[in-house]
């Protein structure tokens, strides 16, 4: 479990909560069924009509992938294990990793070093291992910008909202006394489309951004690394390279 994505989310709602307790009308006051219907109801029936229904079903894996922890080594562990990588080969030959290669848990890295003990040449493994990252980053950019649309959606349908129960208020102005309800009322749809939109998907969406990077950072890695020990570069000009990726990631 990510316990920074869940207790993010989990810190601002109860803030939220807390703030309505606080205010001292109640939850109550804050629950209203046609604005739960224009606001959830419509920010789905957008998303659904936006993406398609192959997309829309990896939308739960990807809320997997933000409230859980990274399986993956950390970068600079990443970095030392395609260096050791370098050194057997150098020292013994490109069979003698053959066996731990096939044991590594990372498939990008597994597949990348596969390629080198096939005898596969710089010139083609790179852009194999390229192609593959890109479609990586095609897969993972499509979910972001799904939970990106969301809360878009959510804050457009919350002004939806609001402009519905706006003419409904104007229309019985005869009766000042509905008009404070009323306009509560349509406040509160502003309110839904404003928390869905911020406190959970744009939440997820930024996880899911951060986490992607760390992956493309990953694989550019492995495809440096993988690329210069099919060269047969020196193992010092390898280092120097990965370290300078890793001097490019932001803390």
């Amino acid at each position: 479990m990510d316990k920074s994505t869940l207790g993010g989310m989990a810190g601002a709602w109860a803030l939220v909560c807390l703030a309505i307790v606080l205010g001292g009308a109640g939850f109550g006051a804050y629950i209203d069924i046609p604005s739960v219907i224009i606001v959830v109801g419509g920010t789905l029936a957008v998303t659904a009509g936006q993406f398609e229904i192959s997309e829309l079903k990896r939308m739960t894996p990807a809320m997997k992938v933000a409230f859980n922890q990274v399986k993956a080594e950390p970068l600079p562990e990443l970095v030392e294990k395609v260096i050791f990588y370098a050194t057997e080969v150098k020292k013994h030959g490109v069979m003698h990793i053959e066996q731990k290669v096939l044991e590594e848990q990372n498939p990008f890295l597994k597949e990348a070093f596969q390629l080198i003990v096939d005898g596969t040449k710089p010139e083609v493994l790179e852009p194999m291992l390229e192609l593959k990252q890109e479609h990586i980053d095609k897969r993972h950019s499509v979910m972001i910008g799904m939970f990106g649309n969301i809360g878009g959606t959510a804050g457009s349908m919350g002004m939806i909202g609001t402009l519905v129960g706006l003419v409904a208020m104007l229309a019985n102005l005869s009766d000042p006394s509905a008009v404070g309800p009323a306009m509560a009322v349509a406040l509160i749809t502003t309110l839904y489309g404003a928390m869905i939109g911020t406190l959970f998907a744009g939440l997820i969406e930024n996880k899911l951004s951060r986490k992607h990077d760390i992956e493309m950072t990953a694989c550019e890695v492995i495809i440096s690394g993988a690329s210069m020990i099919a060269a047969e570069e020196s193992i010092g000009n390898i280092k120097m390279k990965l370290n300078s990726i890793l001097v490019e990631v932001p803390e």
